[in-house]
């Protein structure tokens, strides 16, 4: 799976047909057990935002990757906005869960946006990518960070936002896509050029994860709900060598 902008943008995966017959909610769990737990899973038509500084928001895309082929055995588009994608945390992951790691590579099909402009235009582009692709889940990794470009103007980049999610709005209701956007940066997301308001009006579900002293904390903000794994505990032991296989 190559890790550069192919052309057409996304690598090689193979279609999968969705049939009808599939169940009204669908869900795709992260292997998380306490975000899993907070959420409910991962549900189709609705678009989940992920913000914080934890090392787990990182870990997530990969984790979501080959949850959902484990799922569905259907396609990932994964548009990484910040350098994140790893194949070989994906191939990583899809081994622990008894996957083949090279079919669980193939369902994925990654591209890179290096400028906003880019990412613009591959967000805005996606209709006829969904309608090939026939995805399951759509991940857009690190996707506010090229919203605070400088050498964009804050107006425009602010406006660029706006249409952009609604774009995923629609593609996520209209194609029942499990939307996922995440943002991992040492602090949450910034109020500047309204991009934490936006943002945070525009998705489903937000869920904030803390990395503090002596625990992970987890707030998901829109069902006024957390959880906290705490270091050191028997569950934190499990997700720290999950994290590092």
């Amino acid at each position: 799976m190559s890790m550069s902008t192919p052309s057409p943008p996304y690598g090689p995966s193979r279609p999968h047909a969705i049939t009808t017959t599939q169940p009204l909610d669908l869900i795709v769990r992260c292997g998380i057990l306490e975000l899993d737990s907070l959420l409910g899973g991962f549900h189709a038509g609705a678009l989940t935002l992920i913000d914080g500084n934890s090392s787990l928001i990182s870990e997530l895309p990969n984790q979501l990757c080959a949850q959902t082929y484990q799922t569905f055995h259907s396609p990932t588009l994964y548009i990484d906005g910040g350098m994140a994608a790893n194949p070989y945390r994906i191939a990583s992951y899809a081994r622990a869960l008894h996957l083949d790691a090279n079919d669980v590579l193939s369902s994925v099909s990654i591209a890179r946006a290096f400028t906003l402009y880019q990412l613009t235009s591959l967000i805005h582009d996606l209709e006829p990518v969904i309608q090939q692709y026939q995805p399951r889940t759509l991940i857009i990794g690190r996707f506010p960070s090229l919203y605070l470009d400088p050498d964009v103007p804050a107006e425009e980049a602010t406006t660029l936002l706006a249409t952009t999610l609604e774009v995923l709005k629609r593609l996520t209701t209209q194609h029942r896509l499990i939307t996922v956007l995440t943002n991992k940066d040492r602090t949450i997301l910034p109020s500047q050029r309204g991009l934490r308001d936006t943002l945070y009006g525009a998705a489903t579900t937000v869920v904030r994860i803390k990395e503090l002293d002596d625990c992970i904390y987890l707030d998901n903000l829109t069902a006024g709900q957390n959880a906290t794994i705490v270091r050191g505990d028997r569950q934190q032991l499990r997700l720290d060598a999950f994290i590092g296989g």
